[in-house]
């Protein structure tokens, strides 16, 4: 790839994804060269792997499950989380910083506003794409292991087409990607975003883009990046319509928002994707071709509305124009599926075992138990033992968190 000129010294970084397109390999990278990033002149803010629940408080979006069985409505994140990272980033003054999360694919025009007041002139955008055509069943996977999802494909898909609808929006907010370019360089300016298009032929292309971007040595990133990437990988058939059965029935009973994410998000998920290799021929998601045709139009549009916005593009704007995967054979469409493979179930049965014995998805063990007392809100605990009744208040503590020591 061609040279890319670095960003200066002092710039601030924010990668506003959207979903789908590298960015979790891109921050595990990362997470996982935080000291060399430190010695290279460049911060990575904070400890975790990525900065959702610090994104998350600056848009208001919940995390997980939108309510609870009972339907009470899951809130976002405290805002004292962006505020950490904003007091982080500006401790390093003659630093590069380098931050964010896909969440920030869907700030209203307010919230871009008031990131661009909080750094001025240093903010750099990153905006990351391909092609959106190829990439409608990953957004839908991500639903079912995310936010809980029990509907189908075709009926998502449905709702993702028809104006107005809050699939729809969503979507369109995200990734009608022209108006996401123009969104952020209305306010922050043309010349402060930068596009890069990923290459579906070459992995390392968007690492090295980086690389570049923030003055690293080359491979630095590549490396880490190629080791982690498969843990975000595509779901086949069998197993996302493993995990929407699974969400059917587990939020069918007295199930919190914060149970189904220790169970599904750190536990099946994670091992399935990190521990299991489909075999070639397991089918993969594909799509109808009423929905392919309006998806190979959206493509279409967005490659031009980039191409038109005048921002800096990185990478070849054709690879926006990939036309979508076509549903040709019944194991496509996860509806047909009426039973998994025993490995694939023998790893989600081991990712529920190992939360539930306080580990990782490779069963290392945690420093701290996934669901302490501790990390429990009061207003949830009150709200808990009110219900039961102060009689099985000890005995509720001691099941769910283990014996408390005074």
């Amino acid at each position: 790839m061609s040279a890319v000129e670095a960003l200066p010294p002092t710039v601030r970084l924010f990668h506003i994804g959207p979903q789908k397109t590298g960015t979790t390999a891109l921050q595990t990278a990362a997470a996982a060269q935080r000291p060399q990033l430190m010695a290279h002149g460049v911060l990575y803010p904070g400890r975790a792997v990525n900065h959702r629940l610090a994104v998350a408080s600056l848009v208001g979006k919940t995390i997980g499950l939108k309510a609870a069985s009972d339907g009470t409505p899951t809130q976002p994140p405290p805002r004292r989380y962006w505020n950490d990272l904003v007091a982080e980033v500006n401790r390093y003054p003659d630093r590069r910083a380098w931050f964010g999360h896909e969440y920030a694919a869907g700030a209203t025009t307010s919230v871009i506003r008031e990131v661009h007041d909080t750094f001025g002139d240093d903010l750099h955008i990153l905006i990351t794409l391909r092609s959106v055509a190829r990439m409608l069943p990953s957004i839908w996977q991500e639903t079912n292991k995310a936010a809980g999802n029990r509907g189908t494909f075709d009926r998502w898909l449905r709702h993702a087409f028809t104006p107005g609808a809050k699939v729809n929006v969503i979507v369109q907010t995200r990734h009608d990607q022209g108006a996401l370019v123009r969104r952020w360089a209305d306010v922050v300016g043309r010349e402060n975003v930068t596009v890069v298009v990923l290459n579906p032929r070459d992995h390392d292309f968007l690492p090295h883009t980086v690389e570049q971007l923030l003055g690293l040595p080359v491979g630095l990133l590549a490396m880490a990046e190629r080791e982690e990437h498969a843990v975000n990988r595509s779901l086949t058939a069998p197993e996302v319509e493993l995990f929407r059965q699974f969400n059917r029935r587990f939020r069918g009973y007295d199930t919190t928002p914060r149970e189904h994410e220790l169970v599904m998000i750190r536990g099946m998920v994670p091992r399935v994707l990190g521990y299991r290799e489909p075999p070639s021929g397991e089918p993969r998601l594909a799509m109808p071709d009423w929905a392919a045709d309006l998806a190979d139009d959206a493509a279409l549009r967005n490659a031009d509305a980039v191409a038109a916005s005048g921002v800096r593009v990185i990478g070849d704007l054709d690879h926006l124009r990939l036309p979508a995967h076509r549903r040709r054979e019944p194991g496509e469409d996860h509806r047909s599926v009426t039973c998994v493979p025993v490995d694939l179930a023998v790893e989600a049965m081991l990712g529920v075992a190992a939360v539930a014995l306080g580990r990782d998805a490779g069963f290392a063990r945690s420093p701290e138990r996934p669901m302490s007392l501790a990390s429990v809100p009061v207003k949830e605990l009150a709200a808990e033992l009110s219900r039961r009744g102060a009689g099985r208040v000890v005995r509720l503590v001691r099941r769910r968190f283990g014996r408390v020591k005074s």
